[in-house]
């Protein structure tokens, strides 16, 4: 949410757009994660990353939605997370150029603790009290991670599906601005 207060500051149109689009890719993109970690805590009874792994062996569908909702946290182009995060960069750049170099870095460490978290969730070897105890998810809660993954692959692919709506309400603070 760093990145929405970040678009906001600029004051000019990429940046609100893009802080708009981010409030609700990250929103999403939450949802999905939390969705995801319930789905892993009602099979292991632990939240705790040390105590988890290889999960991605009973539960592939969980995994590839996580991983579909770290890749928007990263912010990589075809998902939401890019539509949202360039505008705002692109608008502090405008701005501040020092600001958004210094800022893009959290690019980098937001994929750092991802992946590492993906790999030692995911892909490490699963602990000895975990193997057999652990089920795939139910039909439901694949329903529910297809939708939030659609809306973020939906609005990372087809951006004019959500980035008019934001505009307009961007025109409207930019003019009661006077036009900044």
């Amino acid at each position: 949410m760093g990145l929405v207060v970040l678009g906001v500051s600029t004051l000019n149109h990429d940046g609100l757009v893009g802080a708009g689009v981010q409030m609700f890719s990250h929103g999403v993109m939450t949802a999905l994660f939390f969705a995801v970690t319930g789905m892993i805590y009602d099979r292991a009874h632990t939240r705790m990353i040390p105590e988890l792994g290889g999960i991605a062996k009973v539960m592939p569908f969980a995994t590839i939605g996580f991983i579909i909702g770290g890749l928007v946290s990263m912010g990589m182009p075809g998902f939401s997370g890019f539509v949202a995060e360039f505008p705002i960069f692109m608008g502090v750049w405008g701005r501040q150029w020092l600001v958004a170099v210094i800022a893009s870095i959290s690019i980098v460490i937001t994929a750092a603790y991802i992946m590492m978290n993906i790999r030692k969730v995911f892909f490490s070897e699963m602990p000895e009290n975990l193997r057999g105890h652990i089920g795939d998810i139910t039909i439901l809660d694949k329903v529910a991670i297809t939708t939030l993954c659609l809306f973020m692959i939906v609005i990372g692919m087809f951006p004019a599906v959500m980035v008019p709506m934001v505009e307009k309400g961007v025109e409207n603070v930019l003019r009661l601005l006077g036009g900044a």
